[in-house]
């Protein structure tokens, strides 16, 4: 296996983009620096501290492809959710990652206060909260294998586990009825298909290809999920699964879009995308928001350092990320931001 496997097993997400123009001179950029000029006007917010050692191992730039040399820079990046609020927006809840170990801490979205740990596990690598705010949906590497699992989102850590121990599952979602939970499982690497699981008959049941799946509140019946052409990029995808409709939202040659959240009134999508820095000339990861029909396509963050797992605020007028921002070590924290457009 190689370099870019062994650093993110089989759900990192590897692209490769345009090559660095051998004339472009890096330079060395601060990155304690909270904005740079591109992000004039919006108001940038940290929530969590370097002491809450945020989960910071989600991107890696090499000049190697699926183990090659290849002189272009190529970006991977954990697509799977890292963040998640709370159903009235006053908790935040992240990954921790602390004495070798990984797990959800929840806290106040209010800047400052302590963290609660939510999970008592191992590795704990994604998450996502249920609409009904009672439960937290997270994915586990047990014995080789990722699972989805269940706990009560503030009190006890009894789990209940989704998957059956053998496959690969990621990112589950649950339904606003609380009956199915929504998740990706990984067939080989790059190859990743949608899945269900009924809570009431314990069935599990396939539909399309794609990753990361974004429920629609209003008809969990359609779907938001990143997909993979045949050049490896990823793409922003809309698929019906009872009438079996798929429609292409957002897609540029030689970049990749991940990891869809939908807005609360169901209009604009948030999505990690590649990007270029103009500061360093170094490949790193953005936030971008486009509509939900495909127009309206914007880069909301441009630092150098990587800005990813983008989430709505309930009333969608803020966002909440995880970014290298404003640490001179380059650590991730939480950051909040306004959203304007």
């Amino acid at each position: 296996m190689n370099a870019i496997l062994k650093f993110g097993a089989i759900a990192l997400l590897t692209l490769c983009s345009a090559m660095q123009p051998a004339e472009a001179k890096k330079v060395k950029f601060d990155y304690g620096t909270v904005y740079v000029p591109e992000e004039g006007g919006v108001k940038f917010e940290k929530i969590t501290e370097d002491a809450d050692a945020v989960n910071g191992n989600l991107v890696l730039v090499s000049k190697s492809f699926l183990g090659k040399k290849t002189g272009l820079d190529a970006i991977s990046w954990w697509v799977n959710p890292q963040i998640a609020l709370s159903k009235d927006g006053s908790k935040i809840a992240y990954l921790n990652k602390k004495n070798g170990t990984s797990n959800v801490m929840v806290k106040q979205s209010a800047k400052g206060g302590a963290s609660t740990q939510r999970t008592f596990r191992t590795n704990v690598t994604d998450f996502s909260w249920s609409p009904d705010d009672k439960t937290l949906c997270f994915t586990e590497v047990r014995n080789g294998h990722y699972g989805v699992y269940l706990v009560d989102a503030y009190q006890g850590n009894v789990v209940r586990q989704i998957s059956n121990g053998v496959d690969n599952d990621y990112a589950g979602q649950m339904t606003p009825d609380g009956h199915n939970i929504y998740f990706h499982r990984g067939e080989g690497y790059q190859n990743y298909s949608i899945w269900s699981f009924d809570r009431n008959t314990n069935l599990f049941s396939n539909y399309s290809r794609g990753m990361t799946p974004c429920i629609v509140p209003s008809n969990p019946d359609i779907l938001y999920v990143a997909r993979y052409t045949d050049q490896k990029e990823s793409e922003i995808w809309r698929i019906n699964l009872k009438n079996g409709v798929e429609e292409i939202i957002l897609a540029e040659p030689g970049r990749s879009f991940t990891t869809p959240v939908l807005s609360p009134d169901g209009k604009w999508l948030l999505v990690t995308g590649s990007s270029m820095s103009e500061k360093d000339k170094e490949m790193n990861t953005d936030i971008f928001a486009v509509r939900t029909d495909g127009t309206q396509f914007t880069q909301l963050t441009y630092h150098p350092g990587n800005d990813l797992s983008a989430i709505w605020s309930p009333d969608g007028k803020s966002i909440y990320f995880i970014s290298q921002r404003g640490s001179a070590k380059r650590l991730y924290n939480v950051w909040k931001m306004d959203f304007n457009l």
